[in-house]
């Protein structure tokens, strides 16, 4: 039975055909291109379709079988990322500001803010006593007892003194009144002074020097 050969352009294996039909037929199926080679019985030769003369004619009417299109269903990320990325800024930047305004605490409204009078001391002076630090010169000044009787006391000395005044009088609520000049370490330590002796209800009456 005659073979007929038929490979691929520009390849060494060769794919073996009974007859003529059976080329045409995988022609038609678009296995071969017009450039790929065949070679008949007897051939020495190979030639491609396109030259060859039992397939020169026909193969002009074989059309290349129309190739796959782009895959539509193909999902472009690109603006997915941009929106995440918008997305996580935001979040940053809200847990940020939360955490902020974790951290700082923010002043209440005042009393004259309110529309609400400050109390007065004299509306209190039977049940606070009264603590002051003042400049006078360059040494601060620390006061300690009712209002209008205030004695000077150090500052080693102030947690006794305030200890006896609250046994003597009974008095468990204290007003504070700092010269805005007076250290930073001299208020810390009226107010530790304070918290040693369980005093809970401080009044600041920097307002009402």
């Amino acid at each position: 039975m005659p073979t007929w050969s038929v490979r691929k352009e520009g390849s060494a294996e060769a794919y073996q055909f009974s007859s003529p039909e059976q080329i045409h037929q995988a022609l038609r199926d678009g296995h071969f291109a017009p450039t790929d080679e065949v070679r008949g019985p007897g051939e020495s030769v190979w030639q491609s379709f396109e030259q060859h003369p039992t397939f020169a004619e026909a193969v002009v009417e074989y059309e290349p079988p129309v190739g796959e299109g782009p895959d539509e269903t193909h999902l472009d990320m690109n603006p997915l990322i941009d929106v995440c990325l918008v997305l996580l800024i935001f979040f940053i930047l809200t847990i940020t500001y939360a955490s902020l305004e974790r951290a700082i605490e923010v002043p209440e409204d005042s009393a004259e803010d309110k529309g609400v009078p400050e109390v007065q001391i004299k509306d209190l002076q039977d049940k606070v006593f009264v603590v002051t630090a003042k400049m006078e010169g360059d040494k601060p000044v620390i006061r300690i007892g009712v209002l209008n009787s205030l004695k000077e006391v150090p500052l080693e000395r102030l947690y006794k003194e305030m200890e006896q005044l609250i046994n003597t009088t009974g008095r468990k609520e204290m007003v504070m009144d700092i010269d805005e000049y007076v250290p930073w370490g001299i208020e810390t330590a009226i107010l530790d002074a304070a918290k040693g002796n369980k005093i809970h209800n401080i009044i600041n009456n920097q307002k009402n020097k």
